[in-house]
């Protein structure tokens, strides 16, 4: 199957940046499934994001869901500003080839070096979703940091992790190996999508990819400026689990705080 990343810069208002994306989502030849980067529309103009956040009610009608049914394809649609009850947070949504809201997962770890606790709140993780006869799962940039969510993902039965994402470019090496990092350490495919071109100042550039459940990167396609396509087969999945079974060999019982080794330390 084709996956597609359109790593765009986000230009205009939300509604004529979301256009500029599903634009580039469905150039020809049209790929299987599309991902778009995290907050695409608005970028982390905090102060307006309380303005800009949509309601969960609008989500089915958004234009992804119109365009996944149009032209029969999967959506991952980044992530959107969404109003809960408990404030802002930072949704992934994605959308199946009839254009149904599928699945929502939301951002679970905030970058306050950044302030992004200052207009969002905590999420909780959405579990996976059924996904072409396999199970997925979506994290949130840096959500890609803590190896702990994702393994839960892939113990629930995700084989293909999706990372919306807005990594700057200078740590755009750090990006990619902690997506072969997640990719290698339970043998899924990783799918990472950045922000492309320049917002408030800093350069992001795009440079995501997709990492293989052997822990390489696979070779994409350019389409256009900032949208690439990849070739992947999910049968790999089992063939790398039947070689090295990481997950069949976890001995949770050793995983435990250490406290008492941390109590001798410090006598």
């Amino acid at each position: 199957m084709i996956l597609r990343l359109v790593e765009l810069d986000i230009q205009g208002s939300p509604g004529e940046s979301m256009d500029r994306f599903l634009e580039a989502a469905v150039t020809l030849p049209l790929p299987h499934t599309v991902v778009l980067p995290e907050l695409f529309t608005t970028g982390y103009v905090l102060e307006r994001i309380p303005r800009l956040a949509h309601s969960p009610k609008e989500l089915s009608g958004l234009p992804p869901a119109r365009t996944a049914r149009e032209n029969g394809i999967w959506i991952v649609a980044g992530t959107l500003p969404v109003a809960v009850a408990g404030g802002v947070v930072n949704m992934m949504v994605v959308y199946d080839p009839e254009g149904r809201l599928v699945y929502t997962t939301e951002k679970v770890h905030l970058f306050s070096q950044m302030d992004e606790d200052t207009a969002f709140v905590p999420g909780s993780c959405g579990g996976i979703f059924d996904y072409t006869s396999t199970g997925a799962g979506g994290i949130v940039c840096y959500d890609l940091r803590f190896p702990e969510l994702s393994r839960r993902l892939t113990l629930s039965g995700a084989e293909i992790l999706f990372v919306p994402a807005q990594w700057p470019s200078g740590r755009r090496e750090l990006f990619r190996s902690l997506l072969r990092a997640r990719a290698a350490e339970a043998q899924v495919f990783t799918v990472g999508c950045n922000l492309g071109g320049e917002h408030l100042g800093v350069l992001f550039n795009g440079g995501g990819g997709v990492a293989h459940p052997g822990g390489t990167m696979v070779k994409g396609m350019d389409v256009s400026q900032g949208v690439s396509d990849y070739d992947i087969d999910l049968e790999d999945v089992s063939a790398m689990r039947e070689k090295i079974n990481c997950l069949e060999d976890r001995r949770p019982e050793e995983y435990g705080l250490l406290l008492e080794w941390r109590g001798r330390l410090g006598r």
